[in-house]
């Protein structure tokens, strides 16, 4: 079995306020809980097998069915068997780190590098887990160890660039962004961390011509088309920007950083239903899209349109409910429209949720709204 997917890292700065988003998508590595002993009801099992391969075998179809806790113990019959193998230690490391279980992971995982220096996949595994718990050099260490051993190991460089660049080193993240290129001269990725890199220590230039080459090598990419509409429109080149975000969008209609970007430049011009509708394609299908209806409804009270703005605020409220400004503002339009049973009642909730939370501000704001209804 391959023990690990494959590694992925996302480091591109996008969105309206150009922050970085990134996300080392190195395993699927989520779940929770600890450790099985030996003990477990795979040791005491009569007929157990005495052949480690047959209990890496039901391991792997428990993994399959996605039963960790049976995966670990049946991987670890298997290394009581064979305790010097140390891709079986690998395969517990990679387990327990799917339970979170992030000091059993480092302890089977570094077992299995002294068992074998070669071991280039624990090694990716030790770094992912490092950045888990925030030991950067740790991280970052067992990442190069990794490439050494690896020197096609694309993600262990994007990892150990997005780490450095986290410290602020942008000087070797360039460095070991420009090694992933050469490593990998067709992975758009690569391009697009080193292009914002670049942009971080104040090469714009360098970081343009980083994304050219990345539009070349992948024109379909609408990361990338982003990336370049993004430096026109630093340019106040506004037209060559429309032009890459609107090829971004025709690639993926929904893409929340083409539509985020458009927004602005749309409600620049005082489109403000053009720049409402890339708004509602950025907003996730999924998840928390407070933050796009925030800015909706700031559009909508730009326009003046108070009922616009209620519904968004109500879908913020929705989403979350502690979300005392999102009262506040609610209670304060639902206020000017007489609404002021429905006011009092989101005034009153804001006031709450501001006292809670020790906003001494936000609860002068409410209770100031209160009193003038």
């Amino acid at each position: 079995m391959n023990f690990f997917s494959r590694l992925s890292s996302h480091l591109f700065n996008i969105g309206s306020h150009r922050q970085w988003q990134t996300a080392i998508a190195i395993v699927a590595l989520t779940m929770s809980m600890g450790y099985l002993q030996p003990n477990s009801a795979y040791a005491q099992a009569k007929n157990a097998p005495q052949d480690a391969t047959e209990w890496i075998r039901r391991g792997r179809q428990l993994w399959q069915r996605n039963d960790i806790a049976g995966a670990i113990a049946a991987y670890q019959q298997a290394s009581q068997l064979e305790p010097k193998n140390s891709k079986i230690l690998t395969s517990i490391g990679f387990l327990m780190t799917q339970q979170s279980n992030y000091s059993g992971a480092i302890a089977a995982l570094e077992r299995a590098t002294k068992l074998d220096a070669n071991n280039a996949k624990a090694f990716n595994a030790l770094g992912f887990v490092y950045v888990r718990i925030k030991d950067y050099p740790k991280a970052i260490n067992a990442y190069q160890r990794a490439i050494s051993l690896d020197r096609q190991n694309i993600d262990a460089y994007n990892s150990v660039g997005f780490l450095l660049t986290e410290q602020r080193n942008y000087q070797e993240a360039i460095k070991i962004y420009r090694q992933a290129i050469a490593v990998a001269p067709k992975d758009a990725q690569a391009y697009l961390n080193l292009g914002y890199v670049l942009k971080l220590a104040g090469d714009s230039r360098g970081a343009f011509e980083v994304y050219q080459q990345a539009d070349r090598i992948a024109p379909y990419n609408a990361d990338v088309l982003v990336a370049v509409g993004d430096l026109f429109a630093e340019q106040n080149k506004t037209d060559e920007a429309i032009a890459k975000y609107k090829r971004a969008l025709e690639i993926n209609l929904r893409h929340p950083q083409a539509n985020l970007s458009m927004s602005k430049i749309w409600q620049s011009q005082g489109k403000y239903a053009e720049a409402i509708a890339a708004l509602r394609r950025a907003a996730p299908l999924r998840g928390n899209s407070s933050p796009i209806q925030r800015a909706i409804a700031d559009l909508y009270m730009q326009q003046g349109s108070l009922s616009g703005a209620i519904v968004a605020y109500r879908q913020i409220i929705d989403e979350l409910p502690s979300d005392a400004m999102a009262h506040l503002n609610l209670g304060k339009i639902l206020a000017r429209q007489g609404r002021n049973t429905e006011a009092r009642k989101a005034l009153e909730a804001a006031e709450k949720l501001f006292n809670q939370q020790g906003n001494v501000d936000g609860l002068s704001q409410a209770r100031k709204a209160l009193a003038e209804l």
